[in-house]
């Protein structure tokens, strides 16, 4: 499975906002921040479905 991060936004309250595009079904786990300690983890699984 392949992802990439396409876009981030942080609001006023520090809320931050992800966009992730997947390019085929399966799972990945994204991480942000600093290599060996990320500021966070996201686990993603992607099923195909039809777009209308």
């Amino acid at each position: 499975m392949l992802a990439l991060v396409t876009s981030t936004a942080t609001d006023g309250k520090g809320v931050t906002r992800v966009t992730v595009r997947a390019a085929r079904t399966g799972s990945v786990t994204v991480t942000w921040g600093p290599e060996g300690a990320p500021f966070f983890t996201l686990r993603l699984s992607v099923a195909a479905y039809r777009v209308q």
